[in-house]
């Protein structure tokens, strides 16, 4: 896709905001942070972050190996000096060398990686900039982590109170809340759903913050990546008149529950041509009569699409909390329904291949 221009200043886009827009545009290239006479870069692609060996400082990692315990400090040297004969990476010294094996090392890269990445949470000056198209010189990544996780790892950690304060809406002015639909990717904590909830029957974050029963300064990083996120804003904030219609969000996420069915239609189709849309269809014969009245008359599309009752789906722009609520159940249903179609049909390993694409689009 055609990169858009991603650049200005720290104090007007937080770090987890810039990652969140990289996210949303699926941006590919490097992000540039520069403060004073510090420079930082993050590498991106399709909006995940990549680890990178040119963005990993090897001289770093293999200190804090080593001050983990993890090498003593012999191997250290070992490994230091056998990368630089052989003229190899530190990861591939130490794979070679035996002194770590491949899980763990690859798990203290990526712990060592996000570290790195979670003091960028604390910039609050400074300026960036996205280079699209930047190709790492390594080739083949070390591996990808899941953006929108990263952003709420990287808050919960967060000590720059000022940072968070600043980037809030003020205390008396109205709040909207937005249900986006990657709502269900977030994998929120028990008390971070508690803040959604009663921040979703708040007027401002006055009253949010008289009835909630979490501390301030914890309720305060979540409302922070809440509104890196949009899902949190006011139209002083914004310049918005006013939300966007809840509609609309329904209508996003209905249509990100059939993007799902559509790709596990093409990668069943792929492994075994149009077979594929009759076992789909059995599969959905099967489930129908627990799926509830809204599902009855449901139509399987050539593209593996959902079509609900047609008399149901000229009201889908003004359903009612409970009647969507039954359409995500049902989505929900189809959905687990099909992958296990996929696991009588394929075997065990393409069901693994499967949920591991669909993750990229959306978690079960």
């Amino acid at each position: 896709m055609t990169e858009r221009l991603l650049e200005g200043t720290l104090t007007d886009t937080p770090f987890p905001r810039i990652l969140f827009r990289i996210w949303q545009r699926e941006n590919s290239g490097r992000v540039r942070l520069q403060k004073k006479e510090e420079e930082k870069f993050v590498d991106v692609d399709k909006g995940r972050v990549t680890i990178e060996q040119s963005g990993l400082d090897q001289t770093e990692f293999l200190a804090t190996l080593a001050a983990k315990r993890v090498l003593s400090v012999e191997q250290a040297k070992r490994s230091e000096t056998y990368a630089a004969a052989k003229n190899v990476s530190l990861v591939r010294a130490l794979s070679e060398l035996g002194l770590i094996n491949p899980l763990p090392l690859w798990n203290l890269m990526e712990s060592f990686y996000v570290r790195r990445i979670f003091d960028l949470f604390e910039w609050d000056e400074g300026r960036f900039s996205l280079e699209p198209g930047v190709s790492p010189d390594s080739g083949c990544p070390f591996g990808h982590l899941p953006t929108l996780g990263l952003i709420f790892q990287g808050i919960r950690q967060m000590q720059n109170t000022a940072l968070i304060e600043r980037t809030l809406p003020e205390e008396t002015e109205p709040l909207y809340i937005s249900l986006p639909y990657f709502l269900h990717l977030l994998n929120l904590d028990p008390h971070e759903k508690y803040v959604l909830n009663a921040l979703s029957a708040a007027p401002n974050l006055q009253s949010f913050y008289a009835r909630c029963e979490l501390g301030k300064k914890e309720s305060q990083k979540i409302l922070f990546a809440l509104a890196c996120m949009d899902i949190l804003s006011s139209p002083e904030k914004t310049g918005k008149g006013r939300p966007e219609p809840a509609a609309a969000e329904q209508g996003k996420i209905l249509a990100a529950l059939n993007e799902k069915c559509v790709h596990i239609h093409k990668f069943i189709t792929k492994q075994i041509g149009p077979l594929a849309h009759t076992i789909i269809g059995n599969c959905l014969e099967e489930i129908k009569p627990g799926l509830g009245p809204l599902f009855q008359k449901m139509k399987l599309l050539e593209d593996g699409r959902i079509e609900v009752d047609a008399a149901i789906a000229m009201t889908l722009n003004h359903l009612s909390e409970d009647l969507f609520k039954s359409l995500v159940k049902g989505f929900d249903e189809i959905l687990m329904a099909e992958v296990l179609a996929v696991k009588k049909s394929l075997g065990a390993a393409p069901e693994t291949s499967l949920v591991k694409s669909l993750e990229k689009i959306g978690c079960l």
